[in-house]
């Protein structure tokens, strides 16, 4: 009877560290920040009122496309910087964003908040940027 109940421990031991190395395998490393904005976005929310797309590349570039009110939406493009939290970028003609944006996951959502008013937040969700926004935007250079 002490035998089996020992054979019984040892087989549930066994089990038991043969199921967490599996666990193990099927964890998928977490993916950083960065690696988590990459991707095309679509505004729910945001101060300005406005229509936004924004496409935040591998190569630390973006393109940006917004409709503010009626007509087409401009397409706006650059790079941009992760550094902890914090998002900046420049436009094509290496021109600085207004601001700085403190980043943050919420499930599958990104929300930037200005660094200048943190009243201005904008909250965008995963969404491929339509074909027809793509096709009709005007394309803009900003200038000093």
């Amino acid at each position: 009877m002490v035998i089996m109940k020992r054979l019984i421990y040892i087989f549930s031991a066994l089990v038991l560290l043969a199921s967490c190395g599996k666990n193990e395998e099927d964890k998928k490393p977490e993916l950083t920040l960065e690696q988590q904005i990459i991707g095309q976005w679509h505004s729910v929310s945001n101060a300005l009122e406005a229509d936004l797309y924004i496409d935040f590349q591998e190569g630390k570039t973006f393109e940006l496309y917004q409709q503010i009110g009626e007509g087409a939406h401009r397409l706006y493009r650059g790079t941009w910087n992760l550094e902890g939290t914090l998002l900046t970028g420049k436009y094509n003609d290496g021109e600085d964003w207004a601001a700085a944006y403190q980043v943050e996951m919420r499930e599958k959502q990104l929300v930037l908040t200005s660094s200048n008013d943190t009243a201005e937040k904008s909250t965008y969700e995963k969404a491929e940027i339509p074909a027809e926004v793509k096709e009709t935007c005007e394309v803009i250079v900003k200038s000093k």
